[in-house]
């Protein structure tokens, strides 16, 4: 089966994985061009900013 996951976070990710170990074609876009994870800078003592994902990825796992 041909499976579309949209989002490549955490869990778009971790879906991709075992739905591929299943058998199935998986394809996961996400609304941003470039990396999936961009750095994130941190300040000590303040929480961290919201991760922003990038790009449109077909993974091969």
């Amino acid at each position: 089966m041909r499976v579309v996951i949209l989002g490549s976070g955490v869990v778009g990710v971790a879906s991709a994985w075992y739905l591929n170990q299943a058998g199935h074609e998986v394809t996961v876009i996400d609304r941003e061009r470039g990396p999936p994870w961009k750095p994130v800078p941190r300040m000590p003592g303040k929480s961290p900013p919201d991760m922003q994902h990038r790009g449109r990825h077909q993974v091969c796992l």
